[in-house]
């Protein structure tokens, strides 16, 4: 597994060649222990919404907080705060690493299947109306089958498929901004782990300093 970048799972479906794969995988070692990790982990999922729904020692099952107030904190997140809001599963790995088991590694198994699927209904419903509503209602605001219908009917196409290219566009953003948060939270870790003291100056050391230092 690559280390500090998503990683696509190899899927085939045409879902999958449309929409991309329905798990994202994000994984980093972390220089701190595994205590630490954990438990900026656990914030760091509870501040994007999301419960415990299983607990197995190191890994951990996590779901989508449910009820009002999660649910209107999501609905009002115009700043893009929770990038988490629709991933209904995701399931954090710790271990640890190194020779002396110092370093942790860190893995994000995120589910997006249901917003994948969520999206590919809006896309197939928002297109479908377009194509109803340009297409066939033109064409059958004139009677019969001529230039005028074969003119409106290629206008329904194209809209349906502009239609598609925009949502599916959207959704990889959304797709994008879900990967990216955890990639972010990682790198904050790390670079959290390696900020070390600087070693005091031994009064005793034989170091000069001038006046003017």
């Amino acid at each position: 597994m690559r280390r500090g970048v998503p990683v696509e799972p190899e899927e085939n479906g045409p879902l999958d060649r449309a929409l991309g794969a329905g798990r994202v995988v994000v994984s980093r070692v972390v220089g701190a222990p595994l205590e630490t990790v954990r438990r900026a982990v656990d914030r760091f999922l509870r501040d994007q919404l999301m419960t415990v729904r299983r607990h197995h020692g190191d890994r951990v099952e996590w779901e989508r907080a449910q009820g009002i107030w999660p649910g209107l904190v999501r609905s009002l997140d115009f700043s893009k705060r929770y990038a988490f809001s629709l991933v209904s599963r995701v399931e954090t790995i710790l271990s640890r690493e190194g020779p002396d088991g110092a370093d942790t590694a860190v893995t994000f198994n995120i589910d997006v299947s249901e917003m994948r699927r969520e999206r590919f209904t809006q896309m197939g419903l928002r297109a479908g109306m377009a194509f109803v509503l340009l297409g066939l209602g033109g064409a059958a605001m004139v009677p019969g089958f001529g230039v005028y219908d074969i003119v409106a009917l290629a206008g329904g196409g194209v809209a349906a498929g502009g239609i598609l290219a925009l949502e599916r566009r959207r959704y990889m953003e959304s797709r994008s901004r879900v990967a990216l948060a955890p990639e972010r939270f990682l790198d904050l870790l790390s670079l959290k782990a390696k900020r070390k003291p600087a070693p005091a100056t031994s009064p005793d050391s034989d170091a000069v300093f001038t006046d003017e230092e």
